[in-house]
């Protein structure tokens, strides 16, 4: 919106009919001649001086201190006169050995001949370079000031475009380089990078002096470049829809651009139309074969294309080129954006079951040494004192129940994860004959976590840590809650076994990560380190 309201301009572009004559006469500036004889075409001038005369409208009297302005559009060197009065030059007509002047250039009115009616402007030129090339003079009149101003408003928003997608191209190239098997990616970012480059091509003229001899290089310029992205946005497309036979197809569409490109070079901006619509009519083709079978994201490439049909046929053309393609390079970059969140989420969900197997395989590991030692420590207590062998059994009983009921599931209450936790303990003090407590504190009972993740850290903690001078180890869980997470602390206070090792990442942190991951995707965070009381390990799950 903000590029269409810069569009609107306070000035009148006018196409009086201009006639010429060959020679050179300081009278041809004259109100009062007779030009009726004068051509309607320059004709090849070749180095020679010769003459431009039209009549130019002012429309509405000038508002009092607001300088009237004219800008000019025209091959050559040239001295213009307004009302047989020299307002100003562009280069030297007839001397043209340096190439001074530019391709359009602005002119102030003085404020005696800014009136309201008819005005003669005559052109003394030459057009040493290019002669043969028969372009027409372009006028505007009107505030000086937007005259000088409108365009490099225009440019300067139009180049937040260009850095956008520059920004992106470098984004998506580094990207590319880190994944190299996904060439989509590699194609984006060429693509951005080349519609950046024609956005600063198109509008270079406006903030560096284009001398005319010079004018051409750049259109040669805008044509290739939008022969390259004429040529890969259908190929990015027949990729992403994986269309049958592509490489058949993008040899036929190459060689068809190519002829189309040098049997219209010269014609400049039709040139551009032909390769634009050319690439138009394949995306649509690939579009609609995609929506045949069923592509994903096919109907919106298929929409972005019909949009573009009314930015290009209902704007000016180079307003009409910028927003049909920055509309369609949206459009690949949400297609290849939804891609890379898939990839991601595939590559994230073989880390969990990664994780998930090692897991598993290292409990067929530990379990009968763990059911070693807890059988051999209920033998002992059944012969010294039965009662707690039965209470032993019970808790046994208990935690594989527990264990029987969650190792399916996703997420469970996290009450039903303190109770597992709590009948852990209880098989732990029999086994270790070690009295371990248990503390909770703001615990919201209907909340749901991830099964055994509090339970493995408990393990870790009983592994790694001592009891204090009361044959005790305390645990402590408490809650945090607010609009934008949940956070667990689990506090193991006791002494720690190893405190000088260096900490890192255990079979147990592993398994909690993986099942955070699993459970909240990348909306957690996870953190265990050392505490004054012994060792801390904190759980934050975003809303």
């Amino acid at each position: 919106m903000i590029l269409l309201w810069s569009c609107e301009d306070d000035y009148i572009i006018q196409t009086p009919e201009v006639k010429y004559k060959t020679g050179d006469a300081i009278t041809w500036r004259s109100k009062n001649i007779d030009d009726s004889g004068w051509s309607l075409y320059r004709g090849n001038t070749k180095d020679s001086i010769f003459w431009a005369r039209a009549t130019i409208d002012i429309l509405e009297k000038p508002k009092p201190f607001i300088p009237q302005g004219m800008l000019i559009y025209g091959f050559g060197a040239y001295e213009v006169y307004w009302d047989e009065t020299l307002i100003g030059s562009n280069g030297t007509p007839g001397n043209e050995l340096e190439k001074i002047g530019e391709i359009d250039r602005s002119f102030i009115i003085p404020d005696s001949l800014a009136k309201k009616g008819t005005h003669l402007l005559a052109l003394r030129m030459s057009q040493k370079y290019h002669p043969e090339k028969q372009r027409g003079l372009g006028f505007v009149v009107g505030d000086y000031k937007n005259i000088i101003q409108a365009p490099v408003v225009l440019t300067a928003i139009t180049y937040i475009f260009a850095g956008a997608f520059l920004l992106t191209a470098l984004y998506f190239f580094i990207l590319y380089f880190n994944n190299r098997r996904f060439f989509p990616v590699l194609l984006f970012s060429i693509c951005s990078f080349l519609f950046s480059l024609l956005i600063i091509i198109e509008y270079i003229k406006f903030y560096i002096p284009i001398h005319y001899s010079d004018f051409y290089v750049r259109l040669e310029i805008i044509g290739a470049l939008t022969f390259i992205i004429a040529f890969i946005i259908p190929i990015y497309f027949s990729i992403q829809f994986s269309i049958p036979k592509r490489k058949l197809i993008a040899t036929i569409y190459f060689f068809l651009l190519l002829f189309l490109f040098f049997y219209y070079r010269g014609e400049y901006d039709f040139t551009t139309q032909v390769l634009i619509l050319c690439m138009w009519f394949v995306s649509i083709a690939m579009a609609i074969t995609a929506m045949v079978q069923k592509r994903e994201h096919a109907f919106i490439v298929l929409s972005t294309l019909l949009i573009n049909v009314i930015f290009y046929y209902y704007f000016e053309y180079d307003i009409g080129l910028i927003l049909s393609f920055t509309i369609l390079l949206l459009c690949m970059f949400y297609i290849l954006a939804q891609q890379i969140k898939k990839q991601r989420e595939v590559y994230e969900y073989s880390l969990v079951e990664t994780s998930r197997l090692k897991n598993e395989l290292l409990k067929k590991k530990i379990q009968p040494h763990f059911l070693m030692n807890t059988l051999t420590s209920l033998i002992d207590w059944v012969e010294e004192s039965p009662r707690k062998g039965v209470y032993f059994i019970e808790a046994l009983a208990e935690e594989f129940d527990l264990l029987n009921q969650i190792e399916d599931k996703k997420l469970i209450p996290i009450s039903q994860e303190i109770q597992l936790c709590k009948s852990f303990l209880n098989i732990m003090k029999y086994r270790k004959e070690i009295t371990y407590s248990w503390h909770e504190e703001a615990i919201e009972e209907t909340q749901t976590i991830p099964p055994a993740i509090i339970h493995t850290l408990i393990e870790n903690g009983i592994t790694h840590c001592i009891p204090d001078t009361n044959n005790t180890i305390s645990f402590q869980l408490v809650q945090e809650t607010s609009s934008r997470h949940r956070r667990y602390f689990l506090r193991t206070i006791a002494g720690i076994r190893k405190p000088n090792k260096a900490t890192e990442d255990g079979t147990g942190n592993k398994y909690v990560k993986a099942r955070l991951t699993e459970s909240y995707g990348q909306k957690w965070d996870f953190s265990s380190q050392k505490h004054p009381q012994g060792w801390e390990n904190i759980i934050t799950i975003y809303v």
